[in-house]
C-alpha cells in the first residue's frame, strides 16, 4: 500500500522494487504513483477513486 504524498516515495523505481516482492501488487491510496509506469514494470495497480 502506498499511503503518502512524499515525493521520494512517489519516485521509487518499480522495476527494482519488483525484485523484492513475490506478488507485485500495489494499492495507491493517495493517487501519486504513475500507474502506467508501474504496470509497465509488471505490477498490478489499484488506485483508490480511479477505475
Amino acid at each position: 500500500m502506498h499511503l503518502t504524498e512524499w515525493p521520494q516515495f512517489s519516485h521509487i523505481d518499480p522495476h527494482r522494487l519488483a525484485a523484492y516482492t513475490a506478488t507485485p501488487h500495489v494499492i495507491d491510496g493517495r493517487g501519486t504513483l504513475n500507474a502506467d509506469t508501474w504496470r509497465d514494470a509488471g505490477w498490478t495497480v489499484r488506485a483508490l477513486g480511479r477505475p
